[in-house]
């Protein structure tokens, strides 16, 4: 199976590589300079249409969608165990249940306040979408806390795709996780994989 990843540093693109490191399969980077507007040439709105990233190429067929790609992936190579097997467990619909809480209910609130708290240009700032959002996300926060107190993992006893999407995600805002020791911890812990550690190196020639 041959893999390309179009990819960003600090994006999305983080949690496909991700997996691609823990399950060791082999794929190319192709770096699309999203910052600077490569995302809407020509060319790479053939690959993804909204000029956004992640996209993967598998054996030359494109798929978009970070959370689907991690998803499928860890669906390709249950050997590997980041996913608990399809079945009627506790584990399994926990699984189930934080892969799709992660971009419904977490990654929207994250994005909002990173979108009109420095992304987007001055002026196109939605004055009160900041504090709006913040405030969401703080009681999201401290319902994984609960959730991952006394506990390291979000399905079961193993690591999963699961975690790695919340902590991919959580990290995005890190300063907002200091009061939540639980959070610290988990996403500590998450950041010490070495397959972590070598997909959230930046690849450009930049760096």
């Amino acid at each position: 199976m041959a893999i390309a990843l179009y990819y960003t540093h600090g994006t999305r693109s983080l949690r496909p590589r991700w997996v691609l490191e823990e399950l060791g399969l082999p794929y190319e980077l192709r770096l699309i300079d999203l910052f600077q507007g490569e995302g809407n040439s020509a060319a790479y709105r053939r690959v993804h249409p909204h000029g956004a990233v992640p996209a993967m190429e598998i054996d030359g067929e494109v798929m978009i969608e970070s959370c689907a790609m991690c998803h499928w992936l860890s669906e390709s190579y249950p050997e590997a165990q980041l996913a608990p097997p399809p079945g009627d467990t506790a584990a399994r619909r926990a699984y189930t249940q934080w892969v799709f809480y992660v971009p419904g209910t977490l990654e929207p609130l994250a994005f909002q306040i990173l979108l009109h708290g420095a992304i987007l240009p001055q002026a196109q700032r939605v004055i009160g979408m900041v504090p709006w959002a913040t405030g969401r996300y703080k009681g999201v926060l401290e319902v994984l806390e609960r959730t991952l107190t006394g506990r390291e993992y979000l399905a079961g006893d193993n690591f999963s795709t699961a975690d790695l999407l919340l902590g991919s995600t959580l990290l995005w805002l890190p300063h907002m996780l200091e009061d939540h020791p639980a959070l610290c911890d988990y996403t500590g812990r998450l950041q010490q994989r070495p397959a972590y550690q070598r997909a959230a190196t930046d690849p450009s020639p930049r760096a």
